[in-house]
């Protein structure tokens, strides 16, 4: 009985000095909330990065954007079918605004909108951050095949960072952007970024690089074709020793022992 009892008084006493430090120390955190991406695109730069060319006509081009709001709305069919603007000529690509999704989304057929699950420490973002920001919109383009498959499909973003990615002499950044209209994919590489955060906003701004997403039309790997502006909110997440003692609390490591547990 005398080990029993030791044994217990040492668990108990174990998880008293964890829950003492984490009220010490509560780990910084926080996410975003809110916000928009707005993407401009060069059509000349986009059009001269993409090597797919079998008539006169442009080799690529925005057709439809459809934005937060429309892009919710519909399935993946008529994302690929509806025109907002009628016929199939290229409308402007600049001012195209995505909006930073929630922490949940709900998704019409064959849509992968991705919700925000982004989580750092604001005083050590790099080291820290995790997750990725999700974002409601979708480009279609055409592209110049030469025949009637010419419709692409690239939004529902997601933003992530990825420290491997930096590369000092072109100026590439650890962001990208992925999409996720049908499959996942590394759409564009973020270069030349500026970022700035404090304790109430979170904002990224640079240029955008054509990534792998695009080498299936032979594009040009890393081609700036338009800038970006990122801006959101940052809201602080509950502190972590309250998640972990609510965690215990739930586990039973807060109750009284029982007679039989001697």
């Amino acid at each position: 009985m005398s080990i029993h009892l030791a044994r217990f008084s040492a668990l108990r006493f174990g998880w008293g000095m964890l829950l003492a430090t984490a009220l010490l120390s509560p780990a910084e955190a926080a996410t975003v909330s809110g916000g928009w991406l707005v993407v401009n695109l060069d059509r000349d730069a986009l059009a001269a990065a993409v090597d797919i060319d079998e008539t006169p006509a442009r080799s690529m081009y925005l057709e439809e954007f459809f934005d937060a709001q429309a892009s919710r709305s519909r399935s993946y069919s008529q994302i690929l079918e509806d025109h907002l603007v009628p016929g199939v000529a290229e409308i402007p690509a600049t001012g195209l605004t995505f909006a930073v999704n929630g922490s949940s989304v709900t998704n019409l057929t064959n849509r992968r909108s991705k919700p925000t699950t982004i989580d750092f420490d604001p005083a050590d973002f790099e080291a820290t951050v995790t997750g990725a920001i999700g974002l409601a919109g979708v480009f279609r383009f055409r592209v110049d095949t030469g025949s009637d498959f010419n419709r692409i499909l690239s939004g529902d973003y997601t933003l992530e960072y990825d420290a491997a990615n930096i590369d000092l002499a072109s100026g590439r950044s650890a962001w990208s952007l992925y999409n996720h209209v049908s499959f996942r994919s590394q759409s564009y590489n973020l270069f030349n970024v500026v970022m700035g955060l404090d304790s109430s906003r979170f904002s990224l701004s640079g240029d955008l690089g054509l990534g792998e997403g695009y080498d299936h039309l032979n594009g040009t790997r890393d081609a700036i074709v338009g800038n970006f502006n990122l801006q959101t909110a940052v809201v602080p997440l509950p502190p972590a020793f309250a998640l972990f003692a609510a965690g215990l609390a739930g586990l039973g490591f807060c109750r009284k022992p029982r007679g039989h547990m001697l």
